[in-house]
């Protein structure tokens, strides 16, 4: 049945959202534009008038569920207060989108857009820029200096935290946003500047670990036609078998909606199962089946081969030393 009429902004909005919705929940492998219009409750007509192909559709869904949300800025009275509470939002707002996202960019997403792959990355990929605001109203307050500080070093708080969101996929503990602003930011903006060339190549080796291990891993999913989260969450279920909804929200920092929806789609294929302990309905238990054990064999080692790779350069000594000089950056490092 196709809905009431709906013209201009109000009927492209609600076709992207309809996209957005549909990525998230199926992925880009298994989205098309009957899946969208269904959504939609429209007709497929209605999409290719907009958009010659799912690619360019997907790539329209992400930038407008992206300007859609913007991550507002707060106003605590102090630059610490404003930096723990802007970059707790952005990490809460943005870490879902940058898994469902980037697993799309990985997935064929350049195939219909014209675009080389490192374009499309740059596109769904990029960064929250950072509210000058906060750095305006901390140099009033005389909290800053703006004249002597880089701008590789006010950048660096944002950077930090999209490299962790990319990596992981979550958002980021209290604990190592805490850690990011007070063991490193604000030590570097009390002191006499740090060399910009120094900060700026520590920043760019950070990027460059985060895309190669990226890369990589969606290069290993996609063969198995997985998205990321759909790997992470098999992979937890193969060593936890009968967890809970809840675990699985708990490990990746996300609602227990997004992990229903998660759940309900490898369920469709087969790859998990949900039952019933004991008898109560309310109590169902979360398992791999034997085919998604089968799906992700080998993921776990794979991943451990793109680390040896990145670090094949260092000899044991001096992976001891990088990661004593991490784990006085952030003391979960140890723990990883």
């Amino acid at each position: 049945m196709v809905a009431g009429r709906r013209h201009g902004e109000q009927l492209e909005s609600a076709l992207l959202t309809a996209a957005w919705d549909e990525l998230a929940e199926a992925g880009y492998a298994r989205l098309t534009m009957a899946s969208i219009a269904a959504r939609a409750r429209t007709s497929e007509a209605v999409l290719y008038r907009r958009w010659a192909n799912k690619d360019e559709a997907v790539l329209a869904a992400i930038r407008h569920h992206r300007q859609s949300n913007p991550v507002p800025v707060p106003d605590t009275g102090t630059l610490r207060g404003d930096l723990l509470a802007y970059l707790t939002a952005v990490s809460e707002s943005l870490a879902g989108f940058f898994a469902i996202a980037t697993a799309a960019a990985f997935a064929g997403l350049p195939a219909g857009t014209g675009l080389t792959p490192a374009q499309v990355r740059e596109k769904v990929m990029v960064a929250e820029p950072f509210p000058r605001t906060i750095y305006r109203r901390a140099h009033d307050r005389g909290e800053i200096d703006l004249e002597r500080v880089p701008p590789a070093v006010l950048a660096m708080p944002f950077d930090l935290v999209r490299h962790d969101m990319l990596m992981d996929l979550k958002p980021l503990e209290p604990t190592r946003i805490r850690s990011v602003v007070d063991e490193l930011f604000l030590p570097l903006i009390r002191r006499p500047p740090v060399q910009p060339q120094i900060v700026k190549s520590l920043t760019d080796c950070l990027r460059s670990i985060t895309a190669t291990q990226r890369r990589a891993a969606e290069e290993w999913v996609r063969d198995r036609d997985l998205t990321f989260e759909q790997a992470t969450a098999l992979e937890y279920l193969r060593r936890h078998p009968g967890a809970i909804q809840r675990d699985l929200a708990k490990m990746t920092h996300t609602t227990p909606a997004n992990v229903s929806t998660l759940l309900k789609g490898l369920e469709h294929r087969g790859l998990v199962e949900r039952r019933t302990e004991a008898g109560d309905e309310r109590s169902k238990r979360v398992y791999a089946t034997p085919a998604g054990i089968d799906r992700i064999a080998g993921f776990d080692t794979a991943m451990a081969k793109i680390a040896e790779t990145i670090f094949a350069p260092l000899d044991e000594g001096e992976r001891a030393t990088l990661n004593a000089l991490l784990a006085r950056i952030d003391p979960r490092l140890a723990e990883l």
